[in-house]
């Protein structure tokens, strides 16, 4: 049995934080915000031994949202779905279910 090592060239990425302290993020919170939207670089505020970040966020797009709620009951199932054809014909039917459910609760 050979085992070998990889010691090709690695690719390391670095993402910068800016870190300011409370009271510049209290008197500026608006711009340091606006400043994160469009640079999408986090900003960290320490508190002593406590940070905060405030980082860009995305919310999931409904049909993610949807996925997960019918994988979540999958799983309280304990049944052992194979992603064929079959299955996903299931969860998009699932999918279709939860959507008419929701625009007649509207």
């Amino acid at each position: 049995m050979s085992c070998e090592i990889d010691t090709g060239p690695k690719t390391v990425y670095f993402q910068t934080t800016k870190v300011i302290s409370v009271s510049h993020a209290k008197t500026r919170l608006g711009r340091v915000i606006d400043q994160v939207i469009k640079t999408h670089e986090p900003v960290v505020i320490p508190r002593g031994e406590n940070h905060v970040m405030i980082a860009p966020y995305h919310l999931p797009a409904p049909d993610e949202m949807e996925l997960a709620r019918v994988a979540r009951e999958m799983d309280k199932s304990s049944v052992s779905v194979e992603e064929d054809e079959d299955s996903l014909q299931i969860i998009r039917e699932e999918i279709r279910k939860y959507r008419a459910e929701r625009r007649r609760r509207k």
